[in-house]
């Protein structure tokens, strides 16, 4: 009886200056490859209608998951990844199968807060090669896990403390691009997938980091409704407690943002904050972190 691949039990291992163990409540990759196609037919052969195939490069490969925030710094990796935009590899093993994900990058990062449930992280990014049937083993620790709740939510839009908050997220965006990998010699040279083009270096051409806000629209808080500002303070800060001491969760900003508000009439009357740093004179880890243990 054949063995099968299931992402209930699939094991995630991030490996970059060690191996981390990351536990992931959903995951998904893949990669495709290029196709070109050319007419055949001639007047020798009018009715060759069927064009032949050329295929001879691999697109970058994609991944996503999704973690859950925890008190311990297990997962920290992924803050670091994030905001730096370096490379590492990612494993995923099942009971039939070991993944490979080489020169992986993070383009995509959001931190998800809310208040109907623990926080979490969702990551998206993009490698140079996937590989299956690959040999992997590892002794890192499957350590208790504590899940970050949303007890305390608080949202300071210049100097004002927003209320009746039902959801934020903060997502920070790489945008990553794959330098040109394509050549005639290695064109010729494809004869199978496992001598195929594939990218294998990248640069990031710039990096955005917004998020949005929603809160329940009340007689109290007009003074944003149908508004924007192009040069506003924004702070964030979710998780348990909001002491410098006892803080653990997601917390960012003070940084100087634009944001667009609009309406949102839903069975209770809404209105959400759309926002984006615009000011380059502090750094990432100065206002983005992911606070733990």
């Amino acid at each position: 009886m054949p063995t099968y691949n299931f992402k209930q039990e699939a094991e995630v291992y991030v490996v970059s200056g060690g191996t981390h163990r990351i536990h992931v409540t959903d995951i998904s990759f893949s990669q495709t490859f290029s196709e070109d196609s050319y007419p055949v037919n001639t007047i020798h052969s009018p009715n060759d209608l069927f064009e032949a195939s050329v295929i001879n490069k691999a697109n970058p490969a994609n991944f996503k998951f999704e973690v859950p925030a925890i008190d311990e710094a297990n997962y920290t990796i992924l803050e670091t990844l994030l905001r730096s935009a370096d490379s590492f590899t990612l494993y995923v093993k099942t009971a039939a199968d070991t993944f490979k994900l080489e020169t992986a990058v993070i383009t995509n990062g959001s931190f998800v807060i809310e208040k109907s449930r623990p926080l979490s992280i969702e990551i998206q990014g993009e490698a140079s090669k996937l590989l299956r049937g690959q040999t992997f083993s590892s002794t890192a620790a499957v350590s208790p896990r504590s899940y970050m709740l949303p007890n305390v939510v608080d949202v300071t839009l210049n100097n004002s403390l927003l209320d009746s908050i039902i959801g934020v997220t903060i997502e920070l965006q790489n945008d990553v691009e794959w330098n040109p990998y394509t050549t005639v010699a290695g064109a010729i040279a494809a004869t199978s997938a496992s001598n195929s083009m594939y990218p294998s270096e990248f640069t990031i051409s710039k990096k955005i980091l917004a998020g949005s806000i929603t809160q329940y629209l009340t007689d109290s808080n007009t003074a944003n409704t149908q508004q924007w500002d192009n040069n506003a303070t924004l702070s964030i800060k979710a998780g348990n407690g909001l002491s410098d001491s006892a803080f653990r969760g997601f917390s960012f900003g003070p940084a100087t943002c634009s944001f667009t508000n609009r309406m949102g009439t839903a069975k209770v009357f809404m209105q959400n904050y759309d926002w984006r740093v615009v000011s380059n004179s502090a750094s990432l880890s100065s206002i983005l972190n992911y606070v733990t243990d």
